[in-house]
């Protein structure tokens, strides 16, 4: 009996795990077509057709299109978080976590330009729509504000600010290039965590010594 029970919990493993993967090809291939068409443009002919299933195997998994946007939006929003997470581990300064974090959206235009697309298009529903999505962000704010480092007139305008300079900023490496000196903070990447931190009413002296501190998303986990 002891047998029997393993053998079928293994064969539910097994099944769990082709449902992962083939869930993780769906999305994956709307990505792709999101990100270069947009969500509207794209049918579940032609993600299916990229994927590479039956157009019977996408409902297993997802009853529309607007699902499966849903999902790539998640999968998105999640990787860039963790990768924030892990850039700022360690960091104190509420200032410095926010010009990092804007940093880290302008490196992801060259490690990833697909889900780079993807992100920008998600942002742009604006921002007040998403700040169940940026609470991390939120909090910095918060903090930068409550120590006086950040001299704003409200939360909203701070937000706002630093997610057009965080898009705008990512949307111009998608269309324009970028040198891989954005990969370590310099370059465009430093010019404009320059401009924001000047923005959110950062003292010069502080702004010098945040810059000056050493950047580089190489070594992230969460990207290798």
């Amino acid at each position: 009996m002891a047998g029997k029970t393993m053998q079928v919990e293994k064969l539910t493993e097994a099944g769990q795990r082709r449902r992962e993967r083939m869930r993780r090809l769906l999305i994956e291939a709307a990505m792709r077509l999101f990100a270069r068409q947009g969500v509207d443009a794209t049918t579940i002919d032609e993600i299916v057709d990229v994927a590479g299933v039956a157009k019977g195997t996408f409902y297993n998994y997802f009853t529309d299109r607007a699902e499966i946007a849903r999902a790539v939006a998640s999968s998105v929003r999640h990787e860039m978080n963790a990768a924030v997470a892990e850039i700022n581990e360690g960091i104190e300064d509420p200032a410095e976590r926010v010009s990092r974090g804007v940093k880290l959206y302008l490196a992801f235009a060259i490690r990833n330009p697909v889900r780079a697309r993807i992100l920008a298009r998600i942002y742009e529903g604006g921002a007040e729509a998403l700040k169940d999505a940026n609470q991390h962000l939120l909090e910095d704010l918060a903090d930068g504000i409550a120590r006086g480092v950040l001299r704003v007139p409200s939360i909203e305008a701070a937000l706002h600010l630093v997610l057009g300079v965080a898009t705008t900023g990512m949307r111009h490496l998608l269309d324009t290039g970028a040198t891989r000196d954005v990969l370590t903070g310099g370059g465009y990447a430093q010019e404009l965590a320059t401009v924001l931190l000047q923005g959110l009413g950062v003292r010069p002296a502080h702004i010098s010594r945040i810059l000056a501190r050493p950047f580089d998303v190489d070594h992230l986990a969460v990207w290798k």
